[in-house]
């Protein structure tokens, strides 16, 4: 196998310069892509005829006009896996395993690769070891609580039976290369929390202790792991459109740098191109009100609606309600808006998920801040600006090592923690760095803070004042914040960044049932077609559950892997 220069972690990719319910008509393809409403086999039409999509811009398009006589290459495979990102490979490796013929093809130059922050797992060896036990109906309940059921809790249950299997194989692998290692978060907070915290994130970092690598590492050791078994990849070769034959999804027509393809799955094709949260149209058509509240992005490039769309082309279902993973990280100027987050950068201040005194621009509190990532986005949109203000003090440095927070929002290292926190030095050079270009006002007083910012400085020191009894009382008698993460707001210089949301992926996907095989308009699998990752729906709505962390990453991995196993089986 030639070496790989790296795969495409969220670090490398962090941009830096950078709901409507929704039912789509079922569009086909017989031995190719070239209408909306194209034709089976039996000369029948594909189409119901009408389209309920609400949607102030054409996101879906057309499927693009390719014949195979366009076709400068044609490839036969039995397991044709769309995207090597994290559910793409462990897809790859698990049909190889199974002795299937597999082709694995990415759009871009590296492979995306495996999350080295966290994949959740649910009885793994790691959990055994450390004396991990996880009631899985509590979780489960808990996932589709935050979900407000509007996703399939068979896919959930899926996940919390078979992650730990999926785990032990990945742990494994990692352990017989001998380059990279996996840890365990187990070290939750002491003292009970609103939210339940899960220990269920599994890190892998290199084993000199550094993160930066392992994900180009690890996927460079899975694509050689693919080809072992006679898998092949190919790298910058996008999928245009699925194929669809008498019914069935047979295959795809791709581009590379020689033309268009034709590529040949007998046994089905996987899709795991990443979702749509890099495609800024598709964005804003079906989360246009979400956007109005992000400072930026932090998702890779790939992840454009490919695989989405060819999926919907070929008549699959989309799910109705369409949702985002965003991290509470993006600090802009005193005098930025919000919603422009192509153009927004990647103004990533990680102190900002820290249960700090959060308020609204008219300098009040406008809810509890121990709670899930995207909850202060969502509290914050109801108010001007959409914006929120975060207030520290000189004490920053003690109230975060007592808040201790979980997965990426950990600032500190200590056992059983998460394996790649910045630490406290770090923090203040990136505040620092932040106060030099702007962004974080320091003043003596609140009054000063309040100038800075125009928030109106009777009303804040008001919400200060009340905050201080708060941590006095040692009860957040108004919110119900847990008393270890209430703080002072007594010891200037102190401290004030404006934030908004930074988008990391889109949740929303299609249909799949516990095979991941791709759910038709008429509630139907579609043969021959399979849908992984952040490309795959009926799991998420509304919020993401991060208090279980890399439950997102664990779903890909774990779906990914028995996507695999079972279409290498027909």
């Amino acid at each position: 196998m030639k070496e790989l220069n790296g795969a495409i972690s969220r670090r490398t990719f962090l941009k830096g310069a950078a709901a409507s319910a929704v039912g789509l008509a079922s569009m086909g393809a017989l031995g190719g892509c070239t209408q909306a409403a194209s034709v089976d086999s039996e000369g029948e039409s594909s189409s119901n005829g009408k389209s309920p999509v609400a949607s102030t811009a054409d996101w879906l398009g057309k499927p693009p006009a390719i014949t195979d006589a366009d076709c400068v290459e044609t490839i036969d495979t039995e397991v044709l896996v769309v995207g090597a990102g994290c559910a793409g490979l462990f897809a790859a490796c698990a049909a190889a395993e199974e002795g299937a013929k597999v082709l694995l093809i990415e759009k871009l130059a590296m492979p995306i690769g495996v999350r080295s922050s966290a994949l959740a797992a649910i009885d793994s060896k790691l959990q055994k070891a450390h004396g991990v036990k996880i009631d899985k109906a509590e979780i489960i309940n808990d996932i589709c609580h935050y979900a407000l059921n509007y996703n399939d809790m068979n896919l959930v249950k899926f996940w919390a039976d078979h992650s730990g299997e999926t785990l032990d194989w990945y742990i494994d692998f990692i352990n017989e290369r001998g380059k990279c290692e996996v840890v365990l978060e187990y070290n939750m907070p002491k003292h009970p929390t609103r939210y339940k915290m899960w220990p269920t994130g599994h890190g892998t970092k290199l084993k000199d202790g550094q993160r930066d690598g392992a994900e180009a590492q690890v996927a460079n050791d899975m694509i050689a792991y693919i080809e072992s078994f006679g898998g092949e990849f190919r790298k910058e070769t996008k999928m245009e459109c699925l194929i669809k034959e008498g019914g069935r999804v047979v295959g795809i027509y791709a581009s590379n740098k020689e033309g268009k393809i034709r590529i040949n799955a007998s046994k089905g094709v996987i899709i795991a191109t990443g979702g749509y949260s890099n495609d800024e149209e598709m964005y804003t058509a079906l989360q246009g009100e979400t956007k109005k509240s992000l400072a930026g992005l932090m998702t890779f490039p790939g992840s454009t609606g490919d695989g989405i769309k060819a999926a919907l082309w070929a008549g699959a279902k989309f799910d109705i309600y369409h949702s985002s993973l965003i991290f509470d990280r993006g600090a802009i100027a005193p005098d930025a808006q919000l919603g422009d987050p192509w153009n927004g950068g990647m103004p990533y201040f990680q102190l900002g998920s820290q249960p700090f005194l959060k308020v609204n621009k008219a300098g009040k509190r406008i809810c509890n801040e121990s709670s899930p990532y995207d909850f202060i986005v969502h509290a914050a949109s109801n108010y001007e600006g959409k914006a929120w203000y975060m207030l520290f003090d000189s004490n920053w440095r003690e109230d975060v090592t007592r808040f201790h927070t979980i997965g990426c929002s950990t600032l500190i290292e200590w056992e059983g923690g998460n394996h790649h926190p910045p630490g406290l030095d770090k923090i203040q050079e990136m505040i620092e760095d932040f106060e030099g270009k702007g962004i974080v006002v320091k003043a003596d007083t609140i009054e000063g803070i309040a100038n800075a910012m125009g928030i109106p400085a009777q009303e804040l020191q008001a919400t200060v004042d009340r905050y201080n009894e708060l941590y006095d009382l040692g009860e957040d008698v108004d919110f119900g914040k847990e008393p270890f993460r209430l703080s002072a707001l007594r010891t200037p210089p102190f401290y004030c960044v404006k934030l908004g949301g930074l988008l990391l992926s889109t949740m929303d996907g299609v249909q799949i049932d516990t095979n991941g095989q791709a759910i038709g308009e008429d509630e139907k699998p579609i043969e021959g077609l399979f849908v992984v990752g952040n490309d795959s729906g009926r799991y998420y709505a509304v919020t993401y559950p991060n208090f279980g962390a890399g439950t997102n990453a664990g779903r890909c991995a774990t779906f990914g892997r028995y996507c695999g196993k079972y279409v290498a089986s027909l």
